[in-house]
């Protein structure tokens, strides 16, 4: 068994999180990360691509903060978002794909959600669907099951909250950056296992 651990980043302005993205302003993604991961917790390839949003190419100044993915890394390593999700289904394969969103269930897609409006948004024909689950339920039931006290957590915070952030830090990223936010993902994972794979195979019998 094997399965994949993703994260994305989007086009977004202050406020957009309140208000919505209305108008003009939409979610294109700008970064898309993942791990191919063993049922051992191995981690047994990496991905990650920036993405050149075309709608509005120019990043705002709260996505570069927020981030610290600038403009002139898109410009020079960026590729059209139909280019990076074909190679991310090449990397996927036939397997799983979770990724984090709190305050959902387990069949919720997640970010996955964000890679099928992109195919619209773009109007991209495409030959193979990946299936995405959320992540989040199964630590929500690794932290009651180990006594830990978490209310919220975005995917880039596991690390710090179970005191793993000095095992990412040789990234030189940050929260907010989706590789960061896999391998935050991934060592939690790791902390609980193997209770987190145990729990993983059993969401998905459910």
């Amino acid at each position: 068994m094997s399965f994949v651990i993703f994260d994305t980043e989007y086009t977004t302005w202050e406020g957009c999180l309140e208000k919505g993205w209305t108008g003009q302003k939409k979610k294109e993604v700008v970064q898309l990360s993942a791990l191919k991961i063993s049922d051992k917790l191995e981690v047994l390839a990496e991905f990650s691509a920036l993405c050149k949003p075309s709608i509005n190419p120019i990043l705002s100044d709260y996505f570069v903060n927020l981030t610290h993915i600038t403009n002139e890394q898109v410009n020079k390593s960026g590729e059209a978002f139909s280019t990076v999700y074909n190679n991310f289904v090449n990397f996927v394969g036939n397997d799983t794909c979770y990724s984090h969103v709190w305050n959902a269930d387990f069949i919720y897609k997640a970010d996955g959600e964000i890679i099928e409006n992109n195919i619209l948004l773009y109007n991209l024909s495409i030959q193979q669907s990946l299936t995405y689950r959320n992540i989040a339920p199964i630590f929500k039931k690794l932290y009651e099951e180990n006594k830990i006290s978490v209310t919220h957590q975005s995917s880039g915070q596991i690390a710090g909250i179970l005191g793993l952030d000095k095992k990412i830090e040789n990234l030189g990223l940050n929260p907010h950056n989706a590789f960061y936010d896999v391998y935050s993902i991934y060592e939690g994972m790791k902390y609980f296992y193997p209770q987190s794979v145990e729990l993983l195979k059993y969401f998905e019998r459910m």
